[in-house]
């Protein structure tokens, strides 16, 4: 009996490391699953600013040709009135064009923008992974 007692006990010990370690590792993998996340949140909202910027740029750019074009078309019409109304009549018919169009297709595309990416950076994290351990 004397020789069952240190046995057992080691076995109880060897199951408190055991316990210990498997909660290490899963409290390693909650850290590690919430750090990808982070990454891939800060790495959309960074591309979503980078195109954010260029879409206001853009969009300076358009405003600023549309003004010129507007006066341009007022010159050859000899009326300003006349001349802006021409050069808004293309933004209005894609305007409305736009809002009529079912944005389903927009929708899907931007879905699979962000799954495609979402994987790709999960690609590149089991790459890294299997390359780090073979």
């Amino acid at each position: 009996m004397d020789m069952a007692d240190p046995e057992s006990q080691q076995k109880k010990h060897e199951q408190a490391n055991l316990a210990s370690e498997v909660k290490e590792y899963v409290e390693k993998r909650v850290q590690l699953i919430t750090l990808n996340l982070a990454e891939q949140f800060s790495l959309a909202i960074a591309h979503s600013f980078q195109r954010l910027i260029g879409l206001l740029l853009f969009s300076g750019a358009l405003f600023f040709g549309w003004f010129a074009a507007g006066f341009y078309l007022a010159e050859l019409t000899e009326s300003n009135p006349i001349g802006f109304a021409l050069a808004a009549l293309p933004l209005f018919l894609i305007s409305f064009i736009f809002m009529k169009s079912k944005s389903k297709k927009l929708t899907e595309k931007i879905q699979a923008e962000i799954i495609q990416s979402i994987l790709r950076e999960e690609d590149r994290d089991s790459a890294g992974k299997n390359g780090k351990v073979g």
